[in-house]
């Protein structure tokens, strides 16, 4: 079908549609969108009822080491995915990239899966095919991450100079904790928790992903 030809088509190869007035491009992007929400909300799901006793901070980080960048492009490659890409012949021989397109591409193909056979399909391919096949979720509830350090540790390397932002507000009884992140005095990223380490922390988990850094999540 065209949906999953689209999905396993980069953006280097892609085609723009004259036949659309947007000029829709012909690639995986759009469907990585869509797919990448419906990851986010089935990994949710089973998280939640794999641990009904575990707070929302623990789901959200589990959550996070399953989805990350490193983890779906890990995925992608144990499936074979990329033997199916198509994408321009340099980008196959740069590794880097290819495990990004990977990563990308398995999120795409939960995007065709969920509107050629609806969600269901989409969730028993993810649960069955992804979480049970491939994933080792007590393992990975061992693998201790700190994002902070590995955020850190490429900042020094890359001789950027990097801000944390404080404030602290004593009328709210969660969230008090208001952390910035600042690269080279732009603003990244803004998050909230009851923990300021922790409103670091999840800064850093966001320009990790941001930067594509590995984490040493396999």
């Amino acid at each position: 079908m065209v949906i999953y030809k689209e999905a396993l088509t980069h953006s280097s190869v892609g085609e723009y549609n004259s036949f659309q007035s947007d000029e829709i491009h012909f690639s995986n992007e759009r469907l990585e969108f869509l797919g990448d929400a419906i990851l986010d909300a089935v990994i949710a799901e089973v998280l939640f009822n794999r641990f009904p006793k575990r707070d929302e901070g623990f789901l959200t980080e589990m959550r996070t080491r399953i989805v990350n960048r490193e983890q779906m492009s890990d995925l992608a490659k144990k499936m074979g995915l990329l033997e199916y890409m198509n994408v321009k012949d340099e980008l196959k021989r740069n590794r880097s990239a290819m495990k990004s397109i990977g990563g990308n591409a398995l999120e795409a193909l939960i995007g065709a899966i969920y509107l050629d056979r609806g969600y269901k399909k989409a969730q028993w391919f993810i649960i069955h095919r992804l979480v049970n096949q491939y994933l080792d979720i007590d393992k990975l509830m061992s693998t201790a991450v700190s994002y902070k350090a590995v955020f850190m540790k490429w900042a020094q390397k890359q001789q950027y100079k990097i801000n944390w932002i404080h404030e602290f507000d004593e009328t709210k009884k969660d969230d008090r904790h208001q952390v910035t992140l600042e690269v080279e005095g732009e603003i990244w990223f803004t998050e909230s928790n009851k923990s300021r380490k922790k409103a670091e922390e999840l800064c850093s988990e966001k320009a990790c992903r941001k930067l594509e850094l590995n984490t040493g999540i396999s």
